[in-house]
């Protein structure tokens, strides 16, 4: 069922950034993104802004009452969702990874959100820690720093058995699912689409 869902789950979650933030491209800048650069980008930006994390992309909440959210599917253009997502975060690097199960894959880590391409199309996502920038929901309500216990009390909770990066979970049911992992006794990671997870 996971390869059917394009999770190829290939690492350590946690760690899957430092695998596939590596680029041949000697343009690309080494040093992560500061707070400053990101404010300078998004000098209007709200703060904490609504991000609810869909198995087949996501939505972004509008930035002012009244007006409308933002709905990134998986498929969508990477320039059309790689703007969307600059002007909640400010700009990204980018890295690629050609040893990825699911085929050679982009990153664009924005903060502790990361969007996954392919063919220059949206095809996942993952986020692995608090943002200053957006507060990020899952299906169910599920959030970073969820407790396990109530993690599992949701009721499409399944663990993923025998799973080398951790105590891996799967929410959504038979047909569309996100993934975790719990570190800690609470929700540490969240992955949704084509993934490059080394298992």
């Amino acid at each position: 069922m996971i390869a059917r869902f394009g999770l190829a789950l290939a690492g350590v979650a946690a760690l899957a950034l430092a695998g596939c933030q590596q680029s041949d491209d000697p343009s690309q800048p080494s040093e992560p993104v500061t707070q400053e650069q990101i404010d300078a980008q998004t000098p209007n930006a709200p703060r904490n802004r609504p991000i609810e994390l869909l198995p087949d992309g996501l939505v972004i909440a509008a930035p002012e009452a009244g007006g409308e959210a933002t709905v990134l599917n998986f498929g969508d253009p990477q320039d059309a969702v790689v703007e969307q997502l600059t002007m909640v975060f400010g700009g990204p690097q980018f890295g690629t990874n050609e040893e990825c199960g699911a085929g050679p894959m982009e990153f664009a880590p924005f903060d502790q959100f990361v969007a996954h391409f392919q063919d220059d199309s949206f095809v996942g996502w993952m986020v692995n820690g608090p943002s200053e920038r957006a507060t990020f929901t899952g299906p169910q309500g599920v959030a970073l720093g969820m407790a396990a216990a109530d993690l599992k009390k949701l009721s499409t909770y399944d663990a993923f058995e025998d799973s080398t990066l951790g105590e891996e979970f799967l929410l959504g049911g038979e047909e569309m699912l996100v993934s975790g992992l719990v570190e800690d006794s609470q929700v540490a990671v969240l992955w949704g689409g084509a993934a490059c997870n080394f298992r």
